[in-house]
């Protein structure tokens, strides 16, 4: 299986089995949107007194009031149509891909498209398309929270299974999908999911308390009305007419027209922002909100990474340091084709943005890697916060490459860590690189930059003038690259000891490979 399927047996099982998603559940009918706008309390109360002037065949307020709950159903209905479709149109865009093995060649695919059998390629980062079983494993750590609510990632290894939706948190693999679409451990969730009911919402809630409120307390009021007037010898059709005008005038008809448009523009305006409510009167539960916390500066990018600044050590150059970026990489370029007119990575953006750099500076992916084959690796861990691979060079002896935290990567006193702590400080991710066919010597730093989107316009002035409390972790600059990779929360800070332990670490492991 080594070739994965063929394009033939992947057509033929998906035909067989279907697309790996889960159905969405079937939207209401018409009928079924129309009654839940007529069951509103205040709509009802509506309807009851169209009933009763059409018994006394007053047509001018039967009419009127039959307009209003036409023009309240029609926009409520009108906005949940688009607010579905709205969301279904998101979900189209965002639609995962999944790296599969087809006909002997490894490429990227709509995770849909997976069936059982599928070879599938993960590295660290990688959402676990679909339920597989692991054939190659290489320090895998996988976080299932999003199924069992374990925060600390597990180790898998080889002949073990993957649930879909988990997450690689380090290493590499590819294994066999075993289930797909409902049939996955996540298709199961879901289907439990989609049958649950949401609740009303508070502002929902408040509306049908005032309708019941208000119901009572004008028909109690209008009955009082007709009995008096009848006390005092007025006709009792005309009293009833009075005490059933008293209803209609006493009722705000209007109020579910306002709500629901009141809302409707609060969700366009969010859409605007792309950011789709996919139920209406989420919009009232989101302005209620009165803290707003954001996490630290640079999670929140644009995720176009590219090599901003290189910075190579003495007695090498650029074209050296990039090709020690294409060895200890398990990225791939992907060439443009018709219907990709641009350049894509496969893998991991941050080693892509190392590929984009090699390709720059003139030097050809494939031939550089095939010209020195890796012989053994070791993936990136947070714990040791690098990458070590060894490679056979031209002349027989094991060529080492390591990238990672300059911290780690460089030995202690060495210059290019000022360097380093200079563009940590301008919000890049800096990787420092070492290689060698002894002990790894350092090549240089590369800074990554992923810039932010610009914050709305206006958005600090309306925060700072009564909105929501904004609460910010900012990251600190200095000898630390937390924002390249998450350290662990036991392991010891970026001190002398732990720096000089970690490049021992480092060199004693590329002599022991060696």
């Amino acid at each position: 299986m080594s070739n994965g399927l063929t394009t033939e047996q992947a057509r033929r099982a998906l035909d067989r089995a279907g697309r790996n998603e889960v159905p969405a559940p079937p939207g209401p009918h018409l009928a079924h949107r129309i009654g839940r706008q007529l069951a509103d309390p205040l709509i009802l109360l509506l309807l009851a007194a169209a009933t009763v002037t059409g018994l006394l065949r007053d047509a001018t307020d039967t009419t009127v009031i039959l307009l209003v709950i036409v023009v309240n159903t029609s926009v409520g209905v009108a906005q949940e149509v688009r607010a579905d479709r709205a969301v279904g149109a998101l979900r189209r865009l965002g639609a995962p891909t999944a790296r599969v093995v087809r006909d002997g060649v490894e490429r990227v695919l709509p995770a849909a498209e997976l069936v059982r059998g599928d070879l599938v390629v993960l590295t660290a980062g990688d959402v676990v398309p679909a339920d597989v079983r692991l054939t190659e494993a290489h320090r895998v750590r996988v976080d299932e929270s999003a199924l069992t609510g374990e925060s600390v990632p597990v180790h898998r290894a080889a002949g073990t299974d993957l649930s879909a939706g988990t997450v690689l948190v380090t290493g590499r693999g590819r294994g066999l999908v075993t289930d797909t679409g409902a049939d996955s451990a996540l298709g199961r969730i879901a289907t439990l999911v989609s049958a649950a009911r949401p609740g009303p919402t508070p502002l929902q809630k408040r509306l049908s308390r005032l309708g019941r409120v208000l119901g009572v307390v004008v028909m109690v009021l209008s009955a009082v009305v007709t009995v008096l007037g009848v006390l005092t010898g007025e006709p009792l059709v005309r009293m009833a007419v009075t005490g059933v005008s008293l209803v209609v005038a006493a009722v705000p008809e209007s109020l579910p027209a306002v709500v629901t448009l009141a809302l409707a523009l609060g969700a366009k305006r969010m859409a605007r922002a792309h950011a789709i409510a996919r139920r209406l009167h989420a919009v009232e539960t989101l302005g209620s909100v009165t803290v707003l916390c954001s996490d630290k500066t640079g999670t929140l990018t644009e995720g176009r990474m590219a090599v901003e600044t290189a910075l190579p050590a003495a007695g090498t150059d650029l074209v050296e340091l990039a090709r020690a970026g294409i060895l200890c990489n398990d990225a791939t370029l992907v060439p443009p084709t018709a219907g990709h007119p641009r350049w894509t990575v496969v893998g991991d953006p941050l080693e892509g943005a190392l590929l984009s750099f090699a390709v720059r500076h003139g030097l050809d992916v494939e031939a550089v890697r095939a010209a020195a084959p890796r012989l053994r690796e070791e993936p990136f861990d947070p714990l040791t916060r690098q990458m070590v691979t060894v490679h056979a060079g031209p002349d027989g002896q094991a060529y080492t490459v390591c990238k990672g935290a300059p911290e780690v990567v460089l030995p202690p006193g060495h210059p290019l860590r000022d360097e380093a702590d200079r563009l940590a400080a301008q919000g890049l991710r800096v990787l420092a690189v070492a290689a060698g066919t002894g002990q790894p010597l350092p090549l240089g730093l590369v800074g990554i930059g992923d810039p932010a989107p610009p914050p709305p316009a206006g958005s600090p002035r309306i925060w700072g003038s009564g909105g929501p409390a904004t609460g910010w972790s900012a990251a600190t600059p200095g000898r630390s690259t937390a924002p390249t990779w998450p350290a662990s929360p036991s392991s010891p800070g970026p001190g002398r000891s732990r720096n000089w332990t970690s490049w021992r670490r480092c060199n004693a492991r590329a002599t022991s490979w060696r």
